[in-house]
């Protein structure tokens, strides 16, 4: 396990909290579902600049003409369509304005995803429907309860029943302890089971759920807007990853924030090395703040984060936390840096 500092482990779970839960449902409502009942779509596999343009994933088909068309009787763009079930701008704006200021402001920079976040919670629900979980009594009562939270109580339900026998035993935390026990010096395996178990179950949850959930993907007729996202994918591209990657030559990406003590401890080393390379390598420092949407597309879970990229733009190496400047040294050798 790749973890500098003890608090990385809080980090972890922080944000393991975060990709089972905000994003599909509206934090305005204050929503009382569970943190780990909250799924959202795996996180897309990382894209350089020539991979944006992908063609259409295995099970999925267009059924969208070349360019958007807007039904006469509702004034509409149908953004895709889930076993028949269409997802319309509309209910996406919707989507969108609900959310949580902080929320909203990633997804504005990242349309695509909220999509994939909306397609996934209409798989859930239609896959509650089919399971009948609306005529158990319990289910029954909560809606009556908070009748607008119909979609979130089934999604809630059908999703508990899926990770509620998830465990972890006493031996795989006693296991994490010893990978972590040289960086935590002075805690003993007590005073830290508790987070540790957290992690694990916290982990183990959302790897059967994103499982499941690729499964029923699977099973799934999804079509999507091809026109609508091509629109999205160009609007996305405009960053400076992105437009290093078309010059053709090896990348060296530092994701991170400028407050996080080792993100200043990088910025001085990769500004020397960028005036070393100038002519043969791009080195950026990238503000995650400033570019959620890239942040999430290449998956960044700790930072500060350095991923390699070679000159025709394939992720070949990642490290998270210090880099030194040597290793950078090293592994742009490795890459065909001199």
């Amino acid at each position: 396990m790749n973890k500098k500092i003890w608090t990385n482990i809080i980090v972890l779970v922080v944000i393991a909290l975060v990709l089972l839960g905000g994003f599909l449902f509206n934090k305005a409502r204050q929503s009382s579902v569970p943190d780990e009942s909250r799924i959202v779509a795996p996180v897309p596999e990382q894209k350089s600049q020539k991979e944006m343009d992908l063609p259409k994933k295995e099970g999925e088909v267009s059924e969208f003409p070349s360019k958007v068309v807007i039904p006469e009787d509702k004034k509409m763009v149908i953004l895709a369509k889930v076993n028949g079930k269409i997802i319309t701008s509309e209910a996406f704006d919707q989507e969108l304005a609900n959310l949580s200021a902080q929320y909203r402001e990633i997804f504005e920079h990242d349309k695509e995803e909220l999509l994939n976040q909306l397609i996934t919670r209409e798989i859930l629900l239609q896959e509650a429907e089919r399971q009948g979980l609306e005529n158990e009594k319990e289910v029954q009562e909560k809606i009556e309860k908070d009748k607008e939270r119909r979609k979130e109580i089934l999604i809630q339900e059908l999703i508990q029943g899926i990770t509620e026998e998830v465990e972890v035993s006493p031996q795989e935390i006693r296991k994490l302890y010893q990978e972590l026990k040289s960086e935590i010096p002075g805690k003993s395996f007590q005073e830290v089971k508790a987070q540790l178990k957290v992690y694990l179950l916290q982990q183990r949850r959302k790897e059967k759920l994103e499982a499941w959930i690729e499964e029923l993907k699977s099973k799934a007729k999804i079509t999507r807007n091809e026109e609508w996202l091509k629109a999205q994918r160009m609007a996305k591209m405009k960053n400076p990853l992105d437009e290093a990657l078309k010059k053709g030559k090896p990348v060296l990406a530092d994701f991170g924030r400028g407050v996080c003590i080792p993100c200043k401890q990088m910025k001085p080393v990769l500004e020397e090395l960028a005036a070393e390379y100038k002519e043969k390598t791009s080195i950026l420092i990238i503000e995650i703040d400033e570019h959620p949407a890239l942040t999430r597309r290449h998956n960044i879970r700790l930072i500060p984060t350095q991923i390699f990229f070679d000159a025709q733009g394939k992720e070949i190496y990642r490290h998270e936390g210090f880099m030194s400047k040597k290793a950078i040294k090293e592994k742009l050798k490795d890459i065909g840096v001199k």
